[in-house]
């Protein structure tokens, strides 16, 4: 039987107290491949611990946060192995999982497919969330690298040249994961997303300011069925109603801000310069990264 060697890559950044529970739970990979962004918080000098589990298998790289997919795309340069799992540092790989990877990289012909969707099983105030948007979450963290990039600076995803299959053996998500926490993701992510649909020419009126949260709430209530999961699914729809608003008003801002400034230009001589959103938007995903500990 010939076995193919994996290496499980893992991107962090300040995520002391949750990147233990995640290598742990690699360290039947071959090799476990971290990609820190400056962490200062302890991170690094946990994982570097000769004593932790994980040691023997660790290899360890600082690199400056340029944003998700850019590490993930270093991460998949630096690898030893074309066999990869992505796994984020507020997740934990189980047991089961590991099994059925290894099950797949040691038969005789190796993994029927390229690359797999793995699923992911989602927490929200410490329980299990069976339903809604969130549930089934299904994500491409099983692969060979060979070939495979990265793409979008905003949920970042791999570009197969075939479709993936699934595994149903699951990935943990972070089971502390709460309000403070999405409310932190919300302010980044409807912050890029917005910018990336003025970018694409996107426009948003006040009929769909005040109707976002509504059709959202409703749709991830009674469409997605987020009832079966009691209170928990009820606050999850008023929050994700609450980021769908907030993106709408981000777009009708920078919409906003991007008529003034072009008026603006054409009334500034030549050669003066306006803002620089790209610094903007580098504070923002240093911050975001902060808050999140480089999850996705």
């Amino acid at each position: 039987m010939t076995y193919r060697p994996i290496t499980a890559t893992v991107i962090t950044q300040n995520e002391v107290a949750k990147i233990a529970r995640c290598l742990s739970s690699l360290t039947w990979a071959d090799e476990i491949l971290v990609i820190d962004a400056m962490s200062t918080d302890g991170t690094a000098e946990l994982c570097l611990n000769p004593e932790v589990p994980w040691a023997e298998k660790l290899k360890f790289v600082r690199r400056a946060w340029t944003g998700f997919r850019d590490q993930r795309n270093e991460a998949l340069r630096i690898a030893a192995h074309d066999w990869v799992l992505v796994v984020d540092s507020d997740e934990a790989a189980s047991p089961e999982l590991a099994l059925k990877i290894r099950s797949l990289l040691g038969s005789k012909k190796g993994p029927p497919l390229m690359a797999y969707k793995v699923r992911r099983v989602e927490y929200f105030l410490g329980r299990v969330i069976t339903a809604g948007i969130w549930s089934p979450s299904w994500q491409d963290r099983f692969f060979n690298k060979k070939g495979v990039s990265y793409i979008n600076e905003v949920h970042e995803y791999p570009v197969f040249a075939a479709a993936p299959g699934r595994i149903d053996e699951p990935i943990h998500h972070d089971p502390t994961f709460n309000i403070d926490r999405f409310l932190s993701k919300m302010n980044f992510y409807t912050t890029i997303e917005a910018r990336d649909r003025v970018a694409q020419g996107r426009r948003t009126n006040v009929f769909r300011i005040f109707t976002a949260f509504f059709a959202m709430f409703l749709k991830n209530f009674f469409y997605y069925k987020a009832y079966r999961d009691g209170i928990h699914g009820f606050i999850i729809s008023i929050l994700e109603g609450l980021s769908r608003t907030v993106r709408h008003v981000k777009i009708w801002q920078l919409t906003r801000e991007k008529t003034f400034i072009g008026t603006n230009q054409r009334d500034r001589p030549s050669g003066k310069r306006t803002s620089e959103p790209p610094e903007e938007i580098a504070r923002l995903e240093r911050n975001a990264v902060e808050a999140q500990g480089g999850s996705c």
